[in-house]
């Protein structure tokens, strides 16, 4: 989806990571929803004891994508929640200027306040991780710390994928998203498959992701005009990440063809104040979906760096 002339920043084997189910009256009569941003926005949440956990998901998915791995990891020790960001999933509505990094940090911090988390430990993957990041530059007294997964963090070399102006134009966008919806499908299975490699993915994790659900027409035009948007975000925020002083744990591949570990992870682990890096060997764009115990092991210490402060 980012395209990056030294092998891809974030490249096309993103539009994987989602689902398409038909939202039906029945679907949405069982979920809930908060206003955030002056949207209503769908959230859901895991387990009744533990600190509490804000999960935010990256492009082209939604809050689905930490149901195979990540929920049942950490849903008996911690209080979990999430929500699908907007335009994404369950959350059809978009605020003004939800391409921003800036509203995005607003959205995710209404969720925080209306679910009444009380300074949550924020984990988020890769374009989510620009999302959380901002959150703690803009809101630190909500949260407690980040697990940052492959993070989106700072500028890259390159552009984005065309379909991207396609999905996210004004005049043309809406006929082109219903008209490419067969063709995106299929290629999310292999989009999928790119952001587990060099590994395969389980064969259920399809399904358990909802990996489908993001090419919808609304979640289509909804990831153009964020990953349109990114890089000049990301820009404008990277050189205000010193300013974090909450602990932030990072866990990344070394065979990530989707957000380079060289071009954001390692960077940004030496610029924050109160960090730690854990890059895994020969693991790609899903590092927790690789090795669950190296995420878990990070939300621990994240959660006794945030105990340990005065």
């Amino acid at each position: 989806m980012f395209e990056d002339s030294r092998a891809g920043v974030l490249a096309p084997a993103m539009l994987a990571a989602a689902g398409c189910s038909s939202l039906t009256p029945a679907d949405l009569s069982s979920m809930k929803f908060i206003e955030a941003e002056g949207v209503e926005v769908h959230v859901d949440s895991w387990g009744e004891g533990g600190p509490p956990v804000l999960m935010i998901h990256g492009a082209s998915c939604d809050m689905d994508v930490f149901k195979p791995t990540v929920i049942p990891l950490l849903k008996t020790r911690y209080r979990l929640a999430a929500y699908d960001r907007p335009g994404l999933g369950f959350t059809l509505k978009r605020p003004p200027r939800a391409e921003t990094l800036a509203v995005q940090a607003r959205v995710a911090a209404d969720v925080v306040e209306r679910m009444q988390l009380n300074r949550p430990i924020v984990i988020a993957h890769s374009f989510g991780g620009a999302v959380a990041l901002r959150l703690a530059l803009d809101r630190p007294d909500l949260i407690s710390g980040l697990v940052l997964i492959a993070p989106v963090a700072y500028e890259w070399p390159g552009g984005v994928s065309w379909y991207l102006y396609w999905s996210a134009n004004p005049v043309i966008g809406r006929l082109f998203n219903h008209a490419a919806q067969p063709f995106v499908e299929a290629a999310a299975r292999d989009g999928v498959r790119g952001t587990f490699r060099p590994l395969p993915p389980d064969p259920d994790y399809f399904a358990a992701a909802s990996v489908m659900r993001a090419t919808t027409p609304t979640a289509m035009r909804a990831n153009g005009l964020d990953l349109l948007a990114a890089k000049r975000e990301v820009t404008a925020q990277q050189a205000r990440y010193p300013e974090i002083g909450l602990p932030v744990a990072i866990l990344s591949g070394d065979r990530d063809g989707v957000v380079s570990t060289t071009i954001h992870s390692e960077p940004l682990a030496t610029t924050l104040t109160d960090s730690r890096l854990n890059i895994l060997s020969g693991v790609g764009h899903v590092p927790h979906e690789a090795d669950p115990q190296a995420l878990a092991d990070l939300v621990d210490w994240v959660r006794d760096r945030a105990g340990a402060r005065p």
